[in-house]
């Protein structure tokens, strides 16, 4: 889930609890289930992988998959397993720069955002932010940038990450959805520079049971066992959220919280399925 959906889980238990204290014995499940965890897939190691050869090989590319299914939390997660390096009186080494594009990101709107994220000066004429820019990237040590929500670019602004790459030879990753693919292939020169790509789906239906399971043993860990992977749930379950990891995770927590403020120590059935009426 985005971070946005855990502000709005600790805004849900605060409106269902006002004044009064939560339990004691709910507190760690309610700070559990309001806590930005994520349950790491199969997926994410094989995409950390592709990502760590074309570090190495200096490549370029893109990863394409619908909303909803995890790129984000990929990317974040990969950047945390390759943190800035701290140097005493030196700019820090920065080996995977992650970055998230603005609505309609023009040339000088990824310059700064690129400056901004490495603690450069971001004011000035293009001309020198562009400077600035290579000049940081430079001796930031930067082996790899990855570009979230890269379909939110300006065909422009991916021209100038392929002018980077092509000065730099960094890594440049650019992760959408099908919308950045159609962006991308409509320049020959942009398409040339991001040839690589690396696609995903929504989960298929043993993918999804698999992560029903998951879900309630490491993230919902309720006294009871709600036993959800059953088939007439998942296929409510599955049709609801389209096979999506983001909408399952936020219904399946969203249920939970409902269900312990009623009384339960498992997952109600009845308030799962409202939850879902409103996923439409």
């Amino acid at each position: 889930m985005a971070r946005d959906d855990f502000r709005q889980l600790k805004g849900l238990v605060q409106k269902l609890w006002k004044d009064e204290p939560i339990p004691d014995e709910l507190q760690p499940i309610i700070e559990r289930l309001a806590a930005e965890t994520y349950v790491e897939r199969d997926l994410m190691t094989l995409i950390h992988e592709w990502l760590d050869s074309q570090r190495l090989f200096r490549k370029s590319g893109r990863i394409i998959a619908p909303p909803g299914t995890g790129k984000t939390v990929t990317c974040e997660g990969y950047y945390l397993l390759n943190r800035p390096q701290k140097r005493l009186g030196q700019r820090d080494i920065v080996p995977v720069l992650y970055l998230e594009a603005t609505p309609d990101c023009s040339i000088s709107d990824l310059l700064v955002l690129i400056l901004e994220a490495l603690k450069g000066d971001s004011v000035g004429q293009p001309t020198y932010l562009r400077k600035r820019t290579l000049d940081l990237l430079k001796a930031s040590k930067v082996e790899m940038i990855l570009f979230d929500e890269a379909n939110l670019m300006k065909i422009t602004a991916l021209g100038e990450l392929a002018r980077i790459f092509n000065q730099l030879k960094i890594s440049i990753i650019l992760v959408g959805t099908e919308e950045l693919n159609n962006l991308v292939t409509r320049k020959e020169y942009i398409h040339d520079r991001f040839k690589k790509c690396y696609r995903f789906d929504v989960l298929t239906r043993g993918e999804f049971k698999q992560m029903v399971e998951t879900l309630e043993a490491e993230i919902l860990q309720l006294p009871v066992p709600s036993n959800l992977a059953v088939e007439g749930i998942l296929e409510k379950l599955y049709l609801k959220t389209s096979g999506k990891i983001r909408h399952l995770d936020w219904v399946l927590r969203e249920a939970t919280i409902f269900s312990l403020r009623k009384g339960f120590k498992q997952v109600d059935k009845a308030t799962l399925f409202e939850v879902l009426e409103r996923f439409e």
